[in-house]
């Protein structure tokens, strides 16, 4: 994608503070890339199918912040389901301008 700049950052150090090892370089890796929105998106439906049914909700129900409704379970996927189209989004070339709408001073 022309947006991105191909970088790849490395860091090797000789021992690892945490670990005991006899290897020579040890290393961590924590990616975040678009396939995470398949994770989020496969979660979606499974919540969307929970939800319908009103399962497994009776717990919840009975806390006084659920009483009336379920309200902060719905603006939770409302969260997640706005995190999936924002990693769908970073996988097109105009992603610079995905909900930059420019405010006006």
């Amino acid at each position: 994608i022309p947006w991105g700049p191909a970088s790849i950052q490395v860091a090797l150090a000789r021992k690892s503070p945490f670990l005991a090892s006899t290897n020579k370089v040890s290393g961590f890796m924590l990616a975040n890339h678009t396939s995470m929105a398949e994770l989020f998106d496969r979660l979606l439906g499974q919540y969307d199918k929970i939800r319908r049914r009103n399962a497994f909700l009776d717990n919840y129900r009975r806390e006084p912040m659920f009483q009336d409704n379920l309200d902060e379970f719905d603006s939770a996927r409302e969260t997640v389901q706005c995190l999936v189209d924002e990693y769908r989004a970073c996988e097109r070339k105009d992603y610079v301008d995905y909900g930059g709408e420019v405010l006006e001073e």
